[in-house]
């Protein structure tokens, strides 16, 4: 999409699409993207599994004013553009249906730990997509697809998934890292044992948002056998855990609830955020290393309360840094990790 284009762009945050559109990449800035191929799973709709071999080929990032006399819709409003160029071959025996689908699992994330909304619905674009209806055996394309980065922020990789991603833990995570992207997103972080401040709601009765004193005491990496005694679904069972504790000082007038586990992300190197639960929410597991915090567990105004939780990674990806979703905001305060 040139800066003289004049086109309805239409899409949100989070929204998965493909561009279908022709065209040459436009002029902008080649990130240092690490380029190859990757052995990757493809889901495609309905949930049959195909391999694929994947390779990054290139990433550019937009000037600033690429979209000048562009109306942009909701939250693409003050975002740039990036344009992902990536090669899809199909390594297995059946022919793939609706390959352009690939694009779904391909994620782009910023040094703000927040992926770029993938874009479609694009009158004009520079992003040339090839991509196939269907993909034999042995068959390749190439594509383009975009995505859209809020202004100031940097990217830390090019990320895809299978069975799962960013949030929920995933079975297999390829990414290609942007060069010093992961040093920027962790650069403005606190170090482990340091004590932050991060923003809670306590609900209205508790006083409402309040800032509370946190300080991340470890990060320790655990196997399967360590949650052998709780019901896990079969795509969890070979996921590795890891348990994150973490101290909060109550500064309310009222008792303090133990809820923060919903709060907390594992940061990692494949650029994804892993939610986690206590550990009582694995069926009353018991882990030595790894308190509870379970509920009733209280913090009286000016008290602490120490809160573990068990965050599941896929095999081969590994925590960067720990970050807490702050309140009314949505934007992450956190520290950089070391595992024990």
């Amino acid at each position: 999409m040139g800066a003289t284009g004049i086109a309805l762009l239409v899409g949100c945050a989070g929204v998965q699409g493909v561009v279908r559109s022709k065209g040459s990449p436009a002029s902008g800035t080649e990130l240092p993207v690490e380029t190859g191929a990757r052995e990757v799973v493809h889901t495609a709709q309905g949930g049959k599994t195909y391999g694929i071999r994947l390779a990054v080929k290139g990433l550019v990032r937009a000037s600033e004013d690429a979209l000048d006399g562009v109306r942009l819709e909701g939250d693409l409003k003050g975002k740039i553009p990036h344009y992902l160029t990536f090669e899809v071959t199909n390594t297995g025996k059946k022919k793939i249906p609706y390959a352009y689908e690939v694009f779904r699992n391909l994620a782009l994330t910023g040094t703000d730990w927040m992926p770029g909304a993938q874009v479609n619905g694009i009158a004009s674009s520079p992003c040339e997509d090839s991509a196939p209806d269907a993909l034999a055996p042995g068959d390749s394309y190439t594509s383009c697809g975009t995505y859209m980065v809020s202004k100031g922020v940097g990217v830390m990789a090019v990320t895809h998934t299978a069975g799962g991603g960013f949030i929920s833990p995933a079975d297999q995570v390829a990414s290609w890292p942007v060069d010093g992207g992961l040093a920027a997103a962790s650069k403005e972080m606190a170090a482990q044992g340091d004590t932050i401040a991060v923003r809670w709601d306590a609900g209205e009765e508790k006083g409402g948002i309040l800032e509370l004193p946190a300080t991340l005491k470890s990060v320790r990496k655990g196997s399967p056998a360590d949650l052998a005694g709780a019901e896990l679904d079969e795509d969890q069972r070979d996921r590795i855990p890891y348990f994150v504790t973490i101290t909060y000082r109550n500064t309310g007038k009222a008792d303090l609830y133990p809820g923060q586990a919903s709060s907390v992300r594992v940061l990692t190197e494949g650029a994804q955020q892993i939610g986690g639960a206590p550990t009582f929410a694995f069926d009353g597991l018991e882990i030595a290393t790894c308190p509870s915090g379970a509920t009733g567990e209280m913090a009286p105004p000016g008290g602490r309360l120490t809160q573990c939780t068990v965050h599941l990674l896929a095999d081969g990806d590994a925590p960067a840094a720990v970050g807490f979703e702050n309140a009314d905001e949505g934007e992450l305060t956190g520290w950089r990790t070391h595992v024990s």
